[in-house]
């Protein structure tokens, strides 16, 4: 029976120890690849998605002009002319693609050891680090400000004009005095529903108001008396899986990319800002989509290759009115 290489490696060997053999034993890099499973892009789903800019000899940036809503019709009298009103209070968002991207580089030597497919696992990692960029500047809307306010825009239906997304705190308490104990609850969920239709919004095609929400804020909701009785009676096999699914018509949608602010009584208390959306509250315009590109040129004596991923996108926050930023006490 043939020896391994190892053990000849031993066999030839007269000291007394194998240590100092350790440069010249072949290593064999495993051929299963540990693939990037992390991936949670959902925050897209709920934009207008813009590709103007992709055209051919398209310009830099791309406007979505918004009209106004006109009040309810008059009552008409025969052999009378309709009065005649302007159209007025249109406006317009400006999105301008940025060129964002991530590059690494890594030897010849390095690819040909790999004993599964090298590039297909950077090209996932490249694939991750975009993932994360996009997903992480949309989430950034929750505290961001309309480019100017857009008609229609407003705090109730037929009030005054609003440019950031409204906000709501558990137990009627602000952002000066929330405490750890504020926890997401089925009353957020019922206000929150509320609120939306008090702004006259209409749901996603699915039918329901889509809430993105951090994983302990779900926890909290999951372990709220109301919503498991609510559960236990009508869908009890959600509470055993672990089913996020539809509560009071929002559907509920976990992220872990929407930030954490501070807030509270000397800024002690770390916020979840859980974000309830309806349809064209912001939009995405792609110049370039998302793309990985193997670079053809070989660095130093084609000992190097390198690998990059681009894009070229704006998001903007289109109808502050449209969306809720509930606000909840980190759990963990």
């Amino acid at each position: 029976m043939p020896l391994s290489t190892d053990a000849l490696i031993k066999k030839a060997y007269t000291g007394t120890t194998t240590s100092n053999l350790t440069q010249i034993i072949p290593q064999l890099w495993a051929a299963q690849m540990e693939q990037n499973m992390r991936r949670r892009a959902v925050l897209e789903q709920s934009l207008v998605v813009n590709t103007d800019l992709m055209y051919p000899n398209a310009g830099d940036r791309v406007f979505i002009p918004a009209l106004p809503d006109i009040t309810s019709a008059d009552a008409l009298t025969e052999g009378t002319d309709m009065t005649v009103y302007a159209l007025s209070n249109a406006a317009s968002i400006p999105l301008i693609p940025t060129e964002y991207g991530k590059t690494i580089s890594i030897t010849r030597k390095a690819l040909d050891r790999i004993k599964y497919d090298g590039m297909s696992a950077i090209v996932d990692r490249l694939a991750y680090s975009m993932s994360m960029r996009i997903e992480s500047n949309i989430a950034s809307l929750y505290n961001a400000t309309a480019a100017s306010a857009l008609p229609n825009a407003q705090t109730v239906f037929g009030g005054s004009s609003v440019t950031t997304i409204p906000t709501m705190y558990p137990n009627g308490h602000t952002t000066s005095n929330i405490v750890s104990t504020d926890t997401m609850n089925a009353s957020m969920l019922s206000q929150a529903v509320a609120m939306m239709q008090q702004y006259d919004n209409v749901p996603m095609p699915d039918g329901n108001y889509w809430l993105y929400m951090a994983p302990d804020a779900f926890q909290a909701l999951i372990m709220d008396q109301n919503i498991r009785q609510d559960l236990r009676y009508a869908a009890p096999d959600r509470l055993i899986n672990g089913d996020q699914g539809v509560i009071y018509g929002i559907r509920i949608i976990l992220t872990n990319y929407i930030p954490t602010s501070n807030e509270g009584a000397s800024s002690a208390v770390p916020v979840r800002n859980n974000l309830l959306v309806s349809p064209r509250w912001a939009a995405i315009a792609y110049k370039r989509r998302p793309e990985v590109v193997v670079d053809p040129t070989l660095y130093d004596m084609g000992r190097r290759r390198q690998f990059g991923a681009t894009a070229d996108f704006d998001i903007e926050l289109l109808h502050p009115e449209r969306a809720i930023v509930i606000k909840t006490a980190k759990q963990f």
